[in-house]
């Protein structure tokens, strides 16, 4: 195999590994209404992204950058989005749902909205 196709398909892989960071980055997003905080978990998930991108890139000894770099991460990030995230998005939905489904009703005064007895 060559090295331009082994970077090619690290690459590929990195962008998917970024894509676990970027739902996370977009649950974080998503919880907030105010539109500086949304620009600001944007910006975190690029300096995220760029800061896996050296981390790899120095462990494999990648050279200088080059347009297939960028291809192959685009591609990876795409694939993750259009497979692997349907089925993290499924199984978070399912967590939220079950975690809001046992707390949900509860008051500070105790479970269920009951008042706590006083003597």
């Amino acid at each position: 195999m060559t090295d331009q196709l082994r970077i090619f398909l690290l690459c590929i892989l990195i962008g998917a590994v970024c894509g676990v960071l970027y739902d996370v980055f977009f649950f974080l997003r998503q919880s907030y209404r105010k539109q500086w905080l949304r620009i600001l978990c944007d910006v975190l998930f690029c300096l995220s992204f760029a800061f896996v991108y050296v981390l790899f890139s120095i462990s494999f000894g990648f050279p200088p950058l080059r347009s297939y770099f960028v291809l192959g991460l685009t591609v990876g990030l795409f694939l993750y989005l259009k497979s692997f995230h349907k089925i993290v998005a499924f199984f978070s939905e399912k967590l939220y749902n079950g975690v809001n489904r046992r707390y949900k009703g509860k008051t500070r005064h105790g479970r269920r909205g009951k008042r706590a007895k006083t003597g």
